[in-house]
């Protein structure tokens, strides 16, 4: 029969209401009544996720992984058909229990419908055409396998591995294959006092439905305000506060020593295992950020960002992990408008500024502070830059952007004008150094010494 099901991976859906937020990497849709999961799943990662509403409510998802043919063979595999339920108590996707009599009927009658359930137009292929709303309101056809490349690319770095340590141990189905939860509500314990409008992990109901604890977010550990060894003093401590190459090396060895524990290696032999971990989790708390509008992975992926374009010394040391951060960074700003009103001012921060200023120093860092041969990162900084330049008229380099100068207003009264943050760029005014005679400061040199230094 022509219509029967292909072995192509497949998720399928039993009793989702209709009109439910649904998505699945970059695409997102209300789903229909006959819709009842998804089919032709490429292989690699992917965010499965779904919501109440298509507004900022509560989101709830899970990270899958659809292995290639050799490995769906060695695991005994023949179509890989995922079996899934909504659950009304918590309002989102549960796994069938087949351990129960109650599961293995539900699955049993999930299976033997498939066929009618393909058949009948009621799963959406992943490579079907969809339509692309243009800026200037028409439409474009565009089909999903660019939606996908494009996915592939934003999720190259994100593995089992990464998976795993910051989202805990998996769920796994009847037949071993894993899924990693998370909700918009998931954090890292130092976000949680943070997020606004949601409910304190003492409480045990949320709109009136009964929900588990949230999970909480393993993310590496980034703290601006120490980026300096253990026992550092003096100026190597305030060298380490300006250049953040150490905390970054001291990163990338606990991902990797963290990584060896666990028995994985990582493919890429021109990046380290700590490298790769930290590209994976710049790319996993953007995409959650992204889908789910998780407030703790956004804070994350800022923190990594601050980290990372603060260095000097590292950025000719591992100039390979400098070059993906940039073509990864390009990659994600051509999606910051994917959310309404824009991922990167959906805090009320104006992230987008954010992301602006510390370009600028990495542009200055570059350019201007290093003395060794950082062609290759240049070569990617200055893609990042006309693509900046010609989608949010950005202007990075210094003297391009005219900081101070004179206004004349109407009535011909002429008034001196100053960037914001030209004192902090310029370390003038409240941001100059400090001279300190240490002889005089006696015994409040060590107070002076702890000086926070990342205004």
């Amino acid at each position: 029969m022509s219509d029967f099901p292909r072995p192509s991976p497949t998720i399928l859906i039993d009793n989702l209401p209709a009109k439910t937020l649904v998505g699945v990497d970059l695409l997102a849709f209300a789903s229909a009544p006959n819709f009842h999961g998804i089919k032709e799943l490429p292989i690699g990662v992917h965010i499965l996720y779904t919501g109440t509403t298509d507004s900022f409510s509560l989101r709830s998802g899970e990270w899958l992984v659809v292995a290639g043919p050799k490995e769906g063979q060695r695991n005994g595999a023949g179509v890989d058909v995922r079996l899934r339920h909504w659950d009304e108590s918590v309002e989102s996707l549960a796994l069938v229990d087949e351990s129960k009599d109650e599961g293995r009927q539900r699955a049993m009658q999930q299976r033997a419908n498939l066929s009618r359930i393909w058949a009948a137009g009621g799963l959406l292929a992943y490579q079907s055409r969809t339509k692309k709303q243009e800026k200037d309101g028409s439409e474009e056809a565009s089909d999903t396998t660019t939606l996908y490349n494009e996915w592939d690319s934003l999720s190259t770095y994100i593995t089992p591995s990464v998976l795993e340590r910051i989202l805990g141990r998996a769920e796994r189905d009847s037949e071993g294959r894993p899924r990693w939860m998370i909700t918009s509500g998931s954090s890292a314990a130092r976000d949680d006092d943070e997020i606004p409008g949601l409910a304190n992990k003492d409480d045990t109901k949320m709109r009136g439905k009964l929900v588990e604890e949230e999970k909480e977010l393993r993310f590496l550990p980034v703290d601006l305000k120490n980026t300096w060894r253990a026992g550092a003093v003096g100026r190597e401590r305030t060298e380490a506060a300006r250049d953040r190459s150490w905390a970054l090396g001291y990163i990338c060895e606990w991902a990797s020593n963290n990584t060896r524990a666990a028995g994985r290696i990582v493919d890429d032999e021109s990046l380290s295992e700590g490298e790769s971990q930290i590209l994976g989790e710049l790319q996993l708390t953007f995409l959650t950020a992204l889908t789910l509008i998780n407030f703790s992975c956004q804070e994350q992926w800022k923190r990594l960002l601050h980290l990372i374009f603060t260095c000097q010394t590292a950025v000719g040391e591992r100039q390979n992990f400098f070059v993906a951060v940039l073509r990864i960074l390009r990659l994600q700003l051509a999606h910051n408008d994917d959310v309404e009103g824009g991922l990167l001012e959906m805090d009320g921060d104006d992230g987008g500024t954010m992301v602006k200023n510390i370009l600028k120093k990495f542009r200055r860092i570059i350019y201007d502070d290093l003395t060794v041969d950082v062609s290759a990162v240049k070569a990617e900084f200055m893609n990042l830059e006309k693509w900046v330049k010609d989608e949010y008229s950005w202007e990075l380099a210094r003297e391009s952007t005219v900081r101070r100068g004179m206004l004349e207003l109407e009535d011909g009264e002429q008034i001196e004008m100053e960037v914001n943050g030209a004192e902090e760029e310029d370390e003038t005014g409240d941001y100059a150094p400090v001279i300190v005679d240490l002889e005089e400061a006696g015994g409040e040199a060590e107070d002076i010494d702890m000086m926070d230094h990342h205004k």
